[in-house]
């Protein structure tokens, strides 16, 4: 079972050691806690060949003679992400899947968490009359809404529900932290959208969702 961490409690387990890579230092950090290092032995891609890896994982030329090919890098606090396609030898193609359903929860949840926080400080130096946009009373009960559901994802991961369940029946969390992500961006105004920002986090994050959330569909 793993318990939920607290901001400022040392991480002990794996899945709240990834969400606070993910909430502290970016994506790539997460990534690279939960695949290790570089194995050219054993392509870390969900069976339909994509993944989102990591640049030094990315620029392996091969992975026991199959091609990777670069479809699109995403340049994001804590270093470059790379979406990329390794070439199949058949059905029996052994690959090793990046990381587990339990994992890409606790993960995106972290980037979700990155996202209020940068929400709270850019919001608290925008002046609204007399005072910032951060006490609008709207704006306060949005950022209240976002964090509960956050919280409340935290407790549900932490009381180990995720944990060894098929990816293909996460989809329901797995929209919640999407929702939250884009209700986030909503209040970033314009800001929100920009791709080397707060919309790049949040698309990333969705694109993980995409990519290896439902690899059980693709066997």
């Amino acid at each position: 079972m793993t318990t939920p961490v607290r901001d400022g409690t040392p991480p002990t387990t794996p899945g709240a050691r990834v969400r606070d890579l993910a909430r502290t230092q970016g994506a790539a950090p997460a990534l690279r806690e939960l695949l290790g290092p570089p194995d050219p032995a054993v392509p870390p891609h969900a069976p339909h060949g994509f993944a989102v890896l990591p640049q030094e994982h990315a620029e392996l030329a091969g992975y026991a003679g199959r091609s990777v090919e670069a479809l699109r890098t995403y340049a994001l606090p804590g270093g470059p992400l790379t979406l990329v396609r390794v070439d199949r030898v058949g059905p029996g193609d052994r690959c090793a899947p990046p990381f587990d359903a339990a994992a890409l929860l606790w993960l995106r949840l972290g980037l979700a968490e990155a996202l209020r926080r940068a929400c709270v400080e850019h919001l608290r130096d925008r002046p609204s009359g007399d005072s910032t946009v951060l006490l609008q009373p709207l704006v306060k009960a949005q950022l209240a809404e976002a964090t509960a559901a956050q919280l409340e994802l935290a407790a549900w991961l932490g009381e180990g529900a995720a944990d060894d369940v098929p990816a293909a029946r996460l989809r329901g969390p797995h929209a919640q932290v999407t929702e939250n992500g884009r209700a986030l961006l909503r209040l970033f105004g314009a800001h929100g959208f920009l791709a080397d920002g707060p919309g790049g986090v949040a698309h990333l994050s969705e694109l993980l969702a995409d990519v290896h959330q439902d690899t059980e569909g693709a066997r």
